[in-house]
């Protein structure tokens, strides 16, 4: 193997691990909430897990469902980029010590897109991989939440509810009685999670997910949809949650524009009610208020 080859496998890999380190670090705390354990009196939480090394188990089941959706997201770009003949690099892990535990994940593409359907396929592939694979993780986390009387939290956060979050709970718990609110499992966060950086991936803007489908349908007039979103994205986050603003930073510096590709080339049928699709699961995983502090 080449010394470039092992680095192409070594700083993914390396990536990955700090990634898990943080999330099963994030995972013990949730488990820690959820299940009301208590602390040794004077021992920081730090201190309970060298102590207790047995605990980080409890971080497994949240962090192994979200770096599972962000897995399967990254490796949707990752094989149609293969189908291709787009040289990619593996999936790429953001470690980061958030409420979450990372910033995400992503690929390095290498090459040119060949075709407008080859970008639509690269654009589509992730979101839509990632979204099926939340969906059961999200029910699997809602069967094991359980409901608490409205008012006996103490602060913690209020999750937004997308679409396909409320409905998966209506269908599984019915109808949830007036004074109460639901504790969600660490299971459940990881696949409400998973909907958010769906949603995220998904605004029709430069190089996102969401800005490369839009370019293989409308070309060069996708630049003045981008503009649209991101100042759609800023009324968001003065109107309902400041962490919008944090999100159009990001996406103007990653660039409003896209990289030209033959603008003659027209997408089939298929591939159109494929867009169709990828709104609807646009719309299923936004909302406009993700995070909120609990009165």
């Amino acid at each position: 193997m080449t010394a470039s080859g092992g680095r192409a496998i070594a700083v993914p890999a390396a990536l990955f691990l700090l990634t898990l380190l943080f999330t099963l670090v994030i995972g013990v705390q949730y488990h820690i909430s959820y299940h009301n354990v208590v602390l040794p009196a004077g021992q920081g939480f730090f201190a309970f897990l060298w102590k207790n090394p047995g605990a980080w188990l409890w971080g497994l089941p949240y962090s192994f469902a979200l770096l599972g959706i962000l897995l399967v997201h990254e490796l949707g770009h990752f094989f149609a980029c293969r189908r291709h003949g787009i040289e990619a690099t593996l999936p790429h892990f953001i470690p980061a010590p958030t409420l979450i535990g990372t910033f995400g994940a992503f690929i390095k593409i290498r090459s040119p897109f060949s075709s407008k359907k080859a970008l639509f396929d690269v654009g589509l592939a992730g979101p839509l991989s990632g979204f099926l694979v939340a969906l059961p993780v999200i029910a699997l986390g809602i069967s094991r939440s359980r409901l608490v009387e409205r008012g006996t939290l103490d602060g913690g956060l209020t999750l937004g509810e997308p679409l396909a979050f409320t409905l998966i709970g209506r269908l599984l718990l019915g109808e949830l009685p007036v004074q109460s609110d639901l504790l969600v499992h660490p299971v459940a966060f990881a696949g409400w999670f998973g909907l958010l950086a769906t949603s995220f991936n998904l605004f029709p803007i430069g190089q996102l997910d969401g800005g490369h489908i839009l370019y293989s349908l409308l070309g060069r007039r996708a630049y003045a949809a981008g503009i649209v979103a991101i100042a759609a994205i800023v009324v968001l986050g003065i109107l309902f949650w400041q962490g919008w603003l944090f999100w159009a930073l990001v996406v103007a510096l990653i660039g409003l524009r896209h990289p030209p590709i033959f603008e003659a080339e027209r997408l089939d049928g298929k591939r159109k009610l494929l867009a169709a699709a990828a709104l609807l699961v646009f719309i299923l995983s936004f909302t406009p208020a993700p995070l909120a502090l609990a009165p």
